[in-house]
């Protein structure tokens, strides 16, 4: 009995401690939150951003929108319009972008998305910080 409260509990401190995350070339890239004077020091905030640090350290930002891509032969539009969104645009010929409203879980958001079958990618659309090569 012991040993089943103690798996629980140790189930239960790990789903609490499950940060954000998003898929990057295949790759799990784990996220944590940063405070707003972290994420953007001298520059104006945009209230509407919500900043992570990757596990390599690199800043991101993220609104309420995430890019999709279908698979091919599907029409993403008829794909994406069973789920909760409030815009869907398209990008380029393949590539769309989809709004959702700001209360949702923009991470839990595109892994659902993910999930469909019809979908061959999906991830929120990252505002990295500008760098010189």
């Amino acid at each position: 009995m012991k040993k089943q409260i103690i798996v629980s509990l140790l189930g239960l401190a790990m789903l609490a401690n499950a940060g954000e995350f998003y898929y990057s070339n295949g790759k799990k890239v784990d996220l944590t939150e940063l405070e707003v004077n972290q994420a953007v020091g001298s520059r104006v905030l945009n209230s509407k951003t919500k900043y992570y640090k990757t596990s390599t350290g690199k800043r991101v930002g993220v609104r309420d929108d995430i890019l999709v891509e279908c698979v091919e032969g599907k029409d993403c539009k008829e794909v994406l319009s069973k789920y909760e969104t409030t815009e869907i645009s398209q990008l380029t010929d393949s590539i769309y972008i989809v709004k959702i409203s700001s209360d949702k879980n923009i991470f839990e958001f595109a892994q659902k998305l993910y999930g469909d079958s019809n979908i061959k990618i999906a991830h929120p659309n990252l505002r990295k910080s500008k760098s010189r090569r």
